[in-house]
């Protein structure tokens, strides 16, 4: 005869053990979804076009997309949903590259943080010029770093964690070439959009006394007209006169046309910037010699 007791414990302990020993099993060989209706992402999350894009999830959380780690992994290649965003942010450090939030080809604008890309607005205003170089004026590349403190990583504290707009240090560079400048140190005027006392626009001088060729002084000093050109004002603001007069204060008499006679092979006789390399590069060219300020 059965013993139903002993019968009922063994199914049980059957059952648990089964059970334990049945889901361990299925949760190491446990496949990814391959199909369903479930979406973690509204419509349009993707698309530049729609109110749904992710990339205005990022501006309203202060551009922080560590939220996006905990889907997509700490690389952003996968993470537990297999799903990587470097499919489309393929350049170095994925999403969290510098031209993701500002910048296309190169991290400069354009397009500036609220997707603009003209000229006029001072999110954009000259940065190719001074990061790519190559016009017309000179060829001396001005890198983010001689206008901004440029962060190791994203969330460094002083970049996404503050205000806009971004701060303009002028810290080192071609701003700061000449080590006995005609007036103060570089600054950014925020409202008015202006730089001042910048050596690359004029703010310089040379003293006739530690001069190789004072000749060509007419007074004891020779300078710059320390411009302040405007951010936004486009080619109209690299007119020779601008930066150092035409010719600059301290210096003999001369004309346009005469300007090629003693800085030969940088500018030709019309006033053009023949070798755009030896131009606005921190040093002085006169008579084919280069030397510090």
């Amino acid at each position: 005869m059965r013993d139903d007791s002993m019968y009922a414990k063994t199914l049980v302990l059957a059952i648990v053990a089964s059970s334990l020993f049945g889901c361990a099993e299925l949760e190491d060989t446990l496949p990814p979804p391959t199909g369903g209706d479930f979406k973690a992402h509204p419509e349009g999350f993707v698309d530049p076009t729609s109110a749904a894009f992710h990339g205005n999830d990022v501006r309203a959380a202060g551009w922080d997309m560590r939220q996006c780690q905990s889907c997509h992994g700490s690389d952003y290649y996968g993470g537990v949903v297999d799903a990587s965003c470097r499919s489309c942010h393929e350049n170095s450090a994925g999403p969290e590259n510098c031209a993701t939030c500002h910048g296309s080809t190169n991290p400069a604008p354009p397009r500036d943080l609220a997707e603009n890309e003209s000229s006029d607005l001072p999110g954009v205003g000259a940065h190719q010029v001074h990061l790519v170089g190559g016009n017309t004026v000179s060829s001396t590349i001005v890198p983010c770093g001689q206008c901004h403190v440029v962060p190791a990583s994203v969330y460094l504290p002083g970049h996404v964690d503050t205000d806009l707009p971004a701060e303009v240090t002028m810290s080192g560079g071609l701003a700061q070439a000449d080590p006995t400048p005609l007036a103060g140190s570089p600054a950014y005027d925020y409202q008015a959009f202006t730089c001042a006392n910048t050596f690359c626009h004029g703010n310089w001088s040379l003293s006739k006394a530690s001069s190789m060729f004072p000749d060509g002084y007419s007074g004891d000093v020779m300078s710059g007209a320390n411009y302040s050109p405007l951010w936004t004002g486009g080619s109209g603001e690299i007119d020779c006169a601008t930066c150092h007069g035409s010719p600059p204060t301290g210096h003999v008499a001369a004309t346009l046309s005469e300007c090629g006679g003693c800085h030969s092979g940088i500018v030709d006789t019309d006033g053009t910037i023949s070798n755009t390399d030896l131009h606005i590069n921190g040093k002085v060219n006169v008579f084919d010699t280069e030397r510090p300020f």
